[in-house]
């Protein structure tokens, strides 16, 4: 027995020796249950080679994320972030605000104790906090519709009390939608939005892109003719470029409140209005206004002193303010009488000005039998000293030859004010058509001969008498021709009558010509180069170089390259328009048209870029590709000199 244990130690040691690491048990056929020896083997070898023991590491609890979805622990279980305990994370109850370990257990524990029953039993049907407040983006939907709406009554010039309709009706109209629930505007909260909200915000926009060098714009002033105050209001409006989409643009700028209504005062008024807003002087390049000394006047005016801080900006007056002005000059020459019943026959049935007096005659004309028997009529029933001149004028046998006289001729004044006050005016066209309008007007009364080889008909004599043609040739349009043929065939008109007709529509055209041309001033070489945006003249290049419109405006130089832009205008007139949709007739302004242009050169610069990748790819493939073969063909060359 002995030699056996003592063998079989050595053998152990020899093993442990080998596996120091190895926990050795006692071999299962050396065990003798019947023996005390081999427990007393099972005893030392089990404190012999089983080596020290290790000790175990401490638990610590953490909570788990998924109690908060078990149904008995969810609206009330949290957990602590604040505390821990001895290395234990907490579980926090907000029904009690206690605190423990984050242990099952213990949630348990809690949640059935007495405490905790009695605060929850204490909060059953009280509303929560979150019911009260609003999503964050639910607000921010709802504030959103508010601002639309408001800005839908802005831009339709819609009386703001219509909101206090408008927003119930879609509250009533949406029953499921929780913004229309949300929705809370009336008259008085849309007045503030406008004010404080949208108009300050687009007020900031337009400051900020007006303000950026370069972005250059015209200014139209206008002062109010209140004489009842001792302070005035003067208004000013900006005509910009927009680049995003691509269009002319008037915007409003500002209102503001001057108490000097002289020249120097005014302009001072200007310029601490762009200084607010932060706008360089030099961006405007344009200056509208009425036609008045204070504004437009030659010497001391508003526009003469920016002259002096703008060299290079361009005058244009209103020219439907100058056309009215030059027909009621005109208008002069004709019979005071007969404008005295269209003014009296305005005032009798409604207020009406000058050129809408061409609705006035034409009207007058279709109503005029009806007409006077009814003044006569009044002259009975309710006679009065208007009344009766009005009657006396009718019952004059060239009253109606008059009126058919005027709607000839304010058609032709006002056509050429209808074009000029639309969205869009067409300030390219102003020369042009002033120009056509004068030689109409004086072909009327001045021999086509002169007129044809008059190189200009703004410099036309058009009160030399040589030039005139007899008075009963004179045009007076084709309905009041027909009167005056069957008054003349009528021998109780007198002759001088007549005579004396024709002398006044002479008179008329004479001041009417003379007048237009006065108020109209194209001295400006900028009205000569304006004619560059008219689409035919760009696409027949007649104008081959922009190096003029440098010259006029010489900040220009400061913002482009001038060879740059020099050539893109060539390249302009050298396309083949039909074939990428340029064609003149297709579109109704020039603003379309270079809107069109300017598209077509980003989409063309596109194109460029990607013809440009693509054969970048292209070449750096075949580039590679020749790499490929000619390393093949290397190999190649080896494996036969090798063979």
């Amino acid at each position: 027995m002995e030699k056996w244990l003592i063998k079989d130690n050595k053998v152990t040691k020899q093993q442990t020796d080998s596996t120091p690491d190895l926990k050795r048990k006692p071999e299962n056929n050396i065990e003798d249950p019947c023996t005390s020896s081999s427990s007393s083997l099972k005893s030392t070898s089990k404190t012999e080679f089983e080596g020290p023991k290790v000790k175990k590491s401490k638990r610590f609890n953490k909570f788990n994320e998924l109690w908060l979805k078990e149904p008995d622990f969810a609206g009330w279980l949290r957990k602590d972030n604040k505390n821990t305990k001895d290395g234990h994370e907490l579980a926090l109850c907000l029904v009690c605000s206690a605190s423990f370990i984050a242990h099952k257990s213990d949630i348990i524990r809690h949640m059935k104790s007495e405490r905790h029953r009695n605060k929850s039993s204490e909060i059953q049907g009280v509303q929560k906090m979150s019911e009260f407040i609003l999503p964050i983006n639910l607000q921010k939907n709802i504030r959103t519709a508010e601002l639309k709406l408001t800005g839908l009554l802005a831009e339709h010039n819609v009386p703001l009390r219509f909101i206090d309709t408008l927003g119930a009706l879609c509250t009533n109209i949406f029953p499921d939608s929780t913004i229309a629930k949300g929705i809370n505007l009336h008259r008085t909260k849309a007045t503030t939005i406008l004010k404080n909200v949208l108009g300050n915000s687009f007020l900031e926009d337009i400051n900020d892109t007006l303000g950026v060098e370069g972005n250059f714009f015209s200014l139209v002033m206008d002062e109010t003719t209140d004489q009842s105050s001792t302070i005035k209001q003067c208004c000013f409006t900006a005509i910009m470029y927009n680049n995003e989409n691509n269009k002319v643009e008037t915007v409003f700028l500002d209102m503001v409140e001057v108490e000097s209504g002289t020249a120097s005062g005014l302009h001072e008024c200007l310029k601490d209005m762009l200084n607010k807003k932060h706008i360089p002087i030099n961006n405007v390049v344009g200056f509208s206004s009425d036609t008045t000394n204070v504004m437009a006047g030659e010497h001391v005016s508003v526009f003469a002193n920016l002259k002096k801080d703008i060299p290079h900006i361009a005058l244009i007056k209103c020219s439907c303010h100058m056309i009215n002005l030059s027909s009621s000059k005109a208008c002069l020459k004709l019979p005071r009488t007969v404008e005295d019943l269209l003014r009296s026959l305005g005032a009798h049935f409604t207020q009406t000005r000058w050129l809408s007096l061409k609705a006035c005659v034409d009207r007058v004309l279709e109503q005029y039998i009806p007409l006077k028997a009814y003044l006569t009529e009044a002259v009975f029933s309710d006679p009065s000293k208007t009344i009766e001149e009005m009657l006396a004028t009718m019952n004059k046998q060239f009253t109606t030859v008059y009126l058919e006289f005027m709607s000839y001729v304010l058609t032709l004044l006002t056509d050429f004010n209808t074009m000029f006050q639309a969205e869009t005016p067409p300030l390219y066209k102003l020369k042009p058509e002033v120009e056509n309008l004068l030689k109409t007007l004086s072909s009327n009364y001045l021999k086509m001969a002169y007129i044809k080889i008059c190189d200009d008909i703004l410099k036309a004599e058009f009160k030399n008498t040589e030039h005139f043609v007899d008075l009963e040739k004179i045009y007076i349009g084709i309905t009041a021709t027909e009167s005056i043929v069957n008054l003349k065939k009528d021998s109780n008109v007198p002759r001088s009558e007549i005579t004396c007709f024709f002398r006044t529509c002479q008179a008329f055209y004479i001041e009417l010509t003379t007048d237009i041309c006065k108020r109209f001033d194209f001295s400006d070489h900028l009205f000569d180069l304006i004619s560059i945006v008219n689409p035919s003249v760009a696409q027949q290049f007649e104008i081959q170089s922009l190096a003029q419109v440098f010259q006029r405006f010489p900040i220009l130089n400061n913002f482009v390259i001038r060879q740059k832009v020099d050539d893109e205008w060539r390249a302009h007139a050298m396309l083949n328009h039909p074939q990428y949709g340029l064609n003149t007739n297709d579109y109704d302004s020039a603003e379309n048209y270079w809107a069109k242009v300017f598209q077509f050169k980003e989409q063309c610069r596109t194109i460029l870029v990607f013809k440009f990748k693509a054969c970048f790819k292209l070449t750096i493939g075949i580039t590679i590709f020749k790499r490929i073969c000619g390393a093949e063909i290397q190999c190649i060359k080896k494996f036969k000199n090798r063979k």
